[in-house]
């Protein structure tokens, strides 16, 4: 194209079909909008509530980190970027960002149920926060077992309906690391910001946050000899066996947390068959 003797180049931005599922927790909530950005993948998805029709408002960001449900996005997304100042130099940024009326969303089908379970969570921590911090004082320095904490909750007048699960949880943890666990096992303890986890074929450690992992360890005889020696011991000891730790606790390794659940996923699958073998 020319103008006055000027050469313009038409420029066509790349488009890419993308499709996936984004946790709700992630998304910033605004009463007209809301934002799904993904630092990993480098998207960004603005919503209106007639392309994701549920009627939310700002107030969702105060609990939002206690939503586990996942929304289906579908989408068209062109490259974007923009300049930024590090240090000396200016770093281009590229992101991808969705064309807003090519995007289509899919919602679970019991999403109303998650979000009133979320919502009733965050308003009961509220209405019993003193007896929150009495439980969370106690599991500093011990672990409790799930229908324990069930039965502390009651003394303490908190509903039986209550998710004990979400004493210790924390708005970076990913829900899924503790779903694996949680299907398959037979006593759940939590024990400050960890859950341990009584498996068929061993025991497992979990800290479900990216960038941690999952310690593992073979059955023993007794889940309460077993905390005994655990609680006294740090992870930098069992990694290096000082003391003779990693013997006693009967550590096995630990697979990380990256940005591929499923790998995690495999390698958990792989450590529990081999330890059902007789």
């Amino acid at each position: 194209m020319t103008f006055f003797g000027t050469q313009i180049l038409s420029f066509q931005p790349e488009r890419r079909e993308r499709r996936f599922r984004a946790p709700l927790r992630h998304f910033d909530f605004y009463n007209d909008r809301a934002i799904y950005r993904d630092v990993r993948r480098k998207l960004e998805v603005t919503l209106d509530q007639s392309a994701m029709p549920m009627a939310w408002n700002a107030t969702w960001n105060q609990w939002r980190h206690l939503l586990g449900a996942k929304i289906e996005l579908q989408g068209t997304f062109v490259k974007t970027g923009k300049y930024r100042h590090r240090g000396s130099e200016w770093d281009l940024v590229e992101w991808e960002t969705a064309l807003p009326s090519r995007v289509h969303v899919r919602l679970p089908a019991d999403i109303a149920k998650q979000i009133e379970t979320a919502r009733r969570s965050y308003h009961r921590f509220g209405e019993f926060s003193q007896a929150f911090k009495q439980i969370r004082t106690r599991i500093e320095r011990e672990p409790l077992e799930r229908e324990q904490l069930r039965s502390l909750c009651w003394d303490l007048g908190i509903p039986g309906d209550f998710d004990v699960a979400q004493i210790n949880w924390r708005p970076d943890f990913n829900p899924f690391f503790c779903q694996q666990l949680s299907r398959r096992a037979r006593q759940i303890y939590l024990f400050r910001g960890e859950y341990i986890f009584d498996l068929p074929g061993g025991i497992a450690v979990e800290t479900p946050q990216l960038g941690h992992a999952t310690y593992l360890f073979s059955k023993s005889s007794s889940m309460e000899a077993f905390l005994a020696v655990y609680i006294k011991s740090s992870k930098d000891d069992i990694r290096r066996n000082r003391g003779n730790i990693a013997e006693k606790l009967g550590f096995l390794g630990r697979t990380i947390h990256d940005s591929n659940p499923c790998s995690w996923l495999k390698n958990l699958e792989s450590f529990l068959a081999e330890e059902a073998r007789p």
